[in-house]
């Protein structure tokens, strides 16, 4: 264990400091993926618990307060951050899904000038034959 200078021992504080690191950047991290709903309040409540110890000391209420204010912050950064993510990949599906119904309609429509094309040019060939058996019969 660490003795200060006074030769008390800084072990269980400074493993609950290092344990609120440690929670802080876990909280922090982005992978780029979607994290756990409330990962971010979690992380938030356990470092603003140890640094509400570490201000403290022992006293029960300055940790419940050190906790309410860090689940609050990390509610506020982390956890409105992944659901404004969410939201914009759910905006750009929609407009992917958007863009492939206009493609669709696109073709559609192509084709069915296509066909039409080919029934008029289908028609005028059959006219044009009628008129030339009509000339060489008559």
């Amino acid at each position: 264990m660490i003795e200060l200078r006074d030769g008390a021992r800084a072990g269980p504080q400074l493993a609950v400091l290092i344990g609120v690191a440690v929670l802080a950047l876990a909280g922090c991290e982005n992978t780029g993926g979607t994290a756990s709903p409330g990962i971010g309040t979690v992380a938030g409540a356990a470092a603003g618990a140890g640094a509400g110890r570490a201000l403290f000391g022992n006293n029960t209420t300055g940790m419940l307060i050190g906790g309410a204010v860090g689940g609050l912050a990390g509610n506020m950064t982390l956890d409105r951050q992944a659901q404004t993510r969410q939201q914009q990949e759910a905006a750009a599906g929609q407009d992917a899904a958007m863009q492939r119904q206009l493609d669709f309609e696109r073709q559609r429509a192509l084709q069915q000038a296509e066909v039409e094309r080919e029934i008029e040019e289908r028609r005028l060939f059959e006219q044009w034959q009628r008129e030339r058996n009509a000339q060489t019969s008559g």
